[in-house]
């Protein structure tokens, strides 16, 4: 070799190795001689020069688990490698090796490229990918692969492993209240009390948000399973920390691990429907309601397209005159396959699925629609009432959308009544109140319905910007007991209602002798079968033309 090209090879960063061919007498290659090795293989060799050796004695030394030569005969191309990672125990390190014959020369050329760094840096990257940088633990992508090595070992040794599915209660509010800052400590708070139970069986991941599971592994049985969950949730009241969790249990309640994240999940939506700061365990009926959703959300979502929904009208009247206050819209579902289904049962669905937002948008475009035209050929001027969800209230377009169907139907907002449940209550009070005032500056009035059933107080009342308040039905049905219990609540809450300027509505109202409790109270007006069922509009058309018969009573 020449002394140019020595000190070139000499210069590459890369370890290099030249060497002559021997061949068998069937001038097969067996063995390399090497005749020339650079500064970079030196360095790797410690200083020790392998000039003059066979290539099998290099590999014994550095690759002794390998078979360099084999790998070079059975490539596509003859006695060659091309980048194959190697591990080297004496050097603890791991090479990207290149071997090449150059017949024109009679040469082989063999490169060794340290790729421990890139290793490391794959493992670090891969960790990262797989950590949550809040909290520090590993995240939702590292769920998954640990819980199948998990139940994988748990089969073998005949045992049971369980899912947590925790969720924070109501971090939303706090951040929406207090800041994300004060949600983060949260986090973080609700991490370090679920690490004080990590061990060997017990592993915890932030899935993302507000959610957390825990894997907990190597059980003899459900009751195994009790015992620790029952401390993860005493040590959560202990500290104060207000969280709820579904747990499912492999293989009690499934024998596919697919499956055991998602009953976990299901049981944690039971936890929350049931109050939220408490544990439930799956049960057989929480996956049939799962699939009944489903298939009622499907059927919503196709009712919509297929214009199946209804809307009826029950008239309000004044409690004193008798005179019609207006109507409540309310809608109807009749399924060809479910039958009716009731507005109690597909709102909270169609409130946690988004479709209550293209519900929400229908029934106030017919409400809409209907008051334009009795305006037109009734000359209605009494109010129409519509029930709005808090999904809908919350929504930033809610007031600007509303406001440009008054404009597209031109009618008088003043005719309009937009009735609120005590729910807006549980989410931004102050961006509530803003809402329910611009609707109040809008002409809109604004009206809170079941009052008394929920969260309703006193400091509520007077913080909320209302016209109307309706007092719920559950204290109207037993006004008229002889213990006079209910009598004295719904007397107080309308005298009380009254000193604050409200007009108050009895809903329910299905007998004479409530009605004249009720008149004597001096509620504003009534709703209830005793005057008028819900009716659908043509009935309603019917009566506004002066067709008393058209009413649909509880004596019809």
């Amino acid at each position: 070799m020449n002394k140019e090209l020595e000190i070139v090879i000499n210069s590459i960063p890369t370890a290099v190795l030249l060497g002559t061919p021997l061949r068998t007498a069937d001038n097969k290659i067996y063995d390399v001689k090497i005749d020339f090795a650079n500064e970079a293989f030196k360095s790797i060799a410690q200083g020790k020069d392998f000039t003059g050796t066979h290539l099998s004695n290099i590999e014994k030394v550095f690759f002794p688990a390998s078979n360099l030569f084999y790998d070079a005969n059975s490539s596509q191309s003859a006695f060659s490698i091309k980048d194959k990672i190697y591990y080297s125990p004496k050097l603890d390190s791991w090479f990207k090796i290149n071997l090449t014959f150059h017949s024109d020369l009679d040469t082989v050329i063999l490169s060794l490229t340290d790729i421990a760094s890139d290793k490391n840096f794959t493992a670090k990257l891969k960790t990262t990918l797989m950590t949550d940088t809040l909290t520090g633990l590993p995240n939702r992508a590292a769920v998954l692969p640990y819980l199948e090595k998990t139940i994988e070992k748990d089969m073998e040794n005949k045992k049971c492993t369980a899912i947590l599915c925790l969720d924070i209660d109501n971090l939303k509010n706090i951040n929406d209240s207090l800041g994300e800052k004060e949600g983060d400590a949260l986090i973080i708070r609700v991490a370090n009390i679920l690490l004080q139970f990590k061990s060997d069986n017990i592993q915890v991941f932030r899935h993302g948000g507000d959610e957390f599971i825990v894997v907990i592994s190597n059980l003899k049985d459900e009751f195994d399973v009790a015992c620790i969950t029952d401390e993860i949730y005493e040590l959560f009241l202990y500290k104060k920390v207000k969280v709820s969790g579904g747990i499912s249990v492999f293989p009690v309640h499934t024998s596919k691990k697919e499956e055991l994240m998602r009953f976990a999940d299901m049981a944690l939506s039971v936890a929350k429907k049931n109050g939220k700061n408490n544990f439930a365990y799956f049960e057989p009926f929480m996956q049939q309601n799962f699939i009944r959703h489903l298939t009622l959300e499907s059927k919503m979502a196709s009712a919509l397209i297929e214009s199946s929904f209804k809307q009826v009208y029950q008239p309000q009247f004044d409690i004193h005159t008798g005179k019609l206050r207006g109507f409540e819209a309310l809608i109807r579902w009749q399924d060809k396959d479910l039958g009716e289904i009731s507005p109690s049962v597909f709102i909270p669905l169609a409130e946690e699925s988004g479709l209550i937002l293209s519900i929400g948008n229908w029934v106030l475009n017919t409400a809409m629609k209907t008051i334009k035209r009795w305006q037109t050929k009734f000359n209605f001027n009494g109010i129409m009432s519509v029930n709005v969800s808090p999904v809908q209230l919350s929504q930033d377009t809610f007031i600007f959308e509303l406001n440009n169907l008054i404009q597209k139907y031109e009618i008088d907002p003043n005719l309009l009544e937009i009735e609120i449940t005590e729910g807006v209550m549980i989410n931004n009070m102050n961006e509530t109140i803003d809402k329910l005032q611009a609707l109040k500056d809008m002409g809109v009035k604004v009206s809170l319905d079941d009052f008394g059933t929920g969260y309703s107080s006193l400091n509520y009342l007077q913080m909320l910007p209302l016209n109307t308040l309706k007092i719920d039905k559950s204290f109207i049905s037993n006004i008229t007991s002889e213990d006079g219990v209910q009598a004295n609540i719904t007397t107080s809450i309308i005298s009380m209602v009254k000193k604050m300027g409200l007009e108050t509505i009895a809903e329910g109202v299905e007998q004479p002798e409530q009605l004249e409790l009720l008149n004597k109270f001096e509620c504003d007006n009534v709703q209830g079968y005793l005057r008028g069922k819900p009716m659908p509009v043509h009935l309603c058309e019917e009566y506004l033309s002066g067709n008393e018969k058209a009413l649909i009573t509880i004596r019809s």
